[in-house]
């Protein structure tokens, strides 16, 4: 029986995940220039989602990561400035982490996406009137995307809601929310 040389690069490694949702953002300057799109994704953090960072940085969860990784989206790169600032935390930023994409433009057809989305269970079926990234797809983006991060044993990820809730039972995650888990990346 012959045996073939396994790639180190395809061993799954355990690593502990401390995901942070990003603070509560300020999208009033974007909604009256009328961005859309990822354009929306400029907004900045409120002065509430600013004091929810600021408090978040000191949480007690936080100084067991070696480095922290963020979503490039301003709202949970503001939220991740805070706490590198007070971790002293390397900080990288990766565009995979951003929020679930709903290929259809508008407020509404978001919410109506979310909706389908739960009631499908993340899948999205062959007549959905409104096409949306799967579970299936989000969980892949993120850890494709945590593969070059093996070498750390724990990391803080500042990300978004839909993102976090396909590594994590919580049904609704609040603005600052941290949550702990170990994934196979």
């Amino acid at each position: 029986m012959a045996f073939e040389p396994v790639g180190l690069d395809r061993l799954a490694t355990r690593m502990k995940i401390i995901f942070v949702r990003h603070g509560e953002p300020d999208y009033r300057e974007l909604e009256e220039r009328s961005y859309t799109g990822f354009g929306i994704d400029l907004a900045p953090l409120s002065e509430k989602g600013r004091q929810q960072a600021q408090e978040l940085s000191t949480h007690p969860l936080l100084p067991s990561a070696e480095i922290i990784v963020s979503s490039a989206v301003t709202r949970a790169l503001e939220t991740a400035s805070y706490v590198a600032c007070v971790t002293g935390f390397p900080l990288r930023v990766e565009p995979l982490l951003h929020e679930w994409q709903v290929y259809e433009s508008g407020t509404d057809n978001f919410e109506k996406a979310r909706t389908m989305f739960l009631e499908n269970k993340g899948e999205l079926l062959s007549n959905n009137p409104i096409q949306y990234e799967t579970a299936m797809e989000m969980k892949s983006r993120f850890l494709e995307c945590m593969a070059k991060y093996r070498d750390y044993q724990t990391v803080i990820v500042v990300t978004h809601n839909m993102l976090m809730r396909q590594f994590v039972p919580n049904e609704k995650i609040d603005f600052c929310q941290v949550i702990e888990c170990e994934l196979e990346i």
